[in-house]
């Protein structure tokens, strides 16, 4: 099998990292440190050079529907440690959009976020470890919904137009565009200050069009976007994870220590390598999942390794940097602090690894 990017795909990662590096110095990202995290002319500057177009048809204004392409722009952002969060935006409501509606407003909303436009996704709820069952529930009267519910952890939230909400209903699982005027946005505070808020939704009155799928897909569509989601969190935890790794191998190749620089000593060798093994193994498992989302629906299992892989590489790289480094690793005139507290969010968030290989588990002995 041949592992090897297509020379198009080289050339974007190559493009992406020269703007990346140009807007991500150290001295910009200090600025978002404590401030809101969110660039706007980064954002910006990624839609006029067709960059939030990366794995969506050529209809929509996209550069086609590939989702190996949409990983490489996650993948690069988190080695960049860029101050965005639109996975909400360009994976959970764009590629779901893309895969379950057809109807033209919904289409055009993606045409609206590859031009710069953000909407985001409310899907994980507080004190609910399901979500594919969601708590939050949609009362059907007539041709209107009525939502009540809580959704946590929503990337964006006080910027976007509308939120892509899931909910119960006595018809199943739906989803459905909310408008973010309707909804009470709180913001949260979290790990490495990424832009989170709880979304409160009171007895939200909807007409029917607000539902982005066909009768009877809801579930299928949330399942869907469950895995997507793992997968491009993954991407972007192999791109902090490939920095750190970067990091490591430059330090312990410049520290001396009696006499000698510090790779050069056994231990450290060997621990920086197993550091690059795991690297590895997520680049690949990732890329496994993106082909194979690339032609089906469902794939759970593939999205839950990639997950799982995830997890443990950021937990164990992290850790390895840390104490490779030794005090430098928490001196915030360095890097390495910003893209450990990253780490630990792609970590835990969507379920540590033990919870996923718990599910990736049961779905084995079960035959799925």
């Amino acid at each position: 099998m041949d592992f090897l990017e297509l020379s198009y795909q080289s050339e974007v990662r190559d493009s992406l990292d020269k703007i990346l590096a140009q807007q991500c110095t150290p001295n910009n990202l200090k600025k978002f440190d404590e401030d809101f995290k969110h660039d706007e002319q980064l954002l910006s500057l990624l839609a006029k050079n067709g960059y939030l177009g990366l794995g969506v048809n050529e209809q929509s204004g996209g550069s086609g529907e590939n989702l190996y392409d949409l990983g490489i722009l996650f993948e690069r952002l988190g080695y960049h440690a860029a101050p965005l969060s639109i996975i909400g935006c360009l994976v959970d409501v764009v590629q779901t959009i893309q895969k379950f509606s057809d109807g033209n407003t919904h289409r055009s909303l993606i045409e609206a976020i590859v031009g710069g436009e953000i909407h985001t996704s409310a899907i994980l709820e507080p004190l609910n470890q399901d979500p594919e069952n969601p708590l939050t529930r949609a009362e059907i009267d007539g041709d209107n919904l009525i939502i009540t519910g809580t959704k946590y952890l929503s990337e964006l939230a006080s910027k976007s137009k509308s939120i892509l909400v899931s909910v119960n209903s006595v018809e199943g699982v739906l989803l459905v565009l909310v408008d973010s005027s309707k909804v009470k946005i709180s913001e949260l505070s979290t790990t490495a200050n990424s832009p989170s808020f709880k979304v409160d939704l009171d007895s939200v009155t909807l007409d029917r069009s607000a539902i982005i799928h066909a009768d009877g897909r809801g579930l299928e569509a949330l399942r869907y976007l469950l895995q997507i989601n793992m997968v491009m969190r993954s991407y972007l935890a192999l791109g902090i994870t490939e920095k750190m790794t970067s990091l490591i191998a430059g330090y312990t190749s410049e520290r001396e220590q009696f006499g000698r620089v510090i790779g050069s000593f056994q231990a450290v060798s060997h621990r920086a390598a197993d550091c690059f093994i795991d690297l590895e193994c997520l680049r690949l498992v990732n890329q496994q999942a993106a082909v194979n989302l690339n032609t089906n629906l469902d794939c759970e299992n593939d999205a839950l390794i990639s997950k799982i892989w995830a997890g443990n590489a950021c937990h164990k790289i992290s850790y390895s940097a840390q104490h490779l480094h030794g005090g430098m690793g928490v001196d915030k005139d360095y890097v390495l602090w910003r893209y450990c507290l990253l780490a630990k969010e792609c970590e835990l968030i969507n379920g540590s690894a033990s919870q996923n290989i718990d599910r990736l588990g049961l779905n084995i002995t079960s035959n799925q």
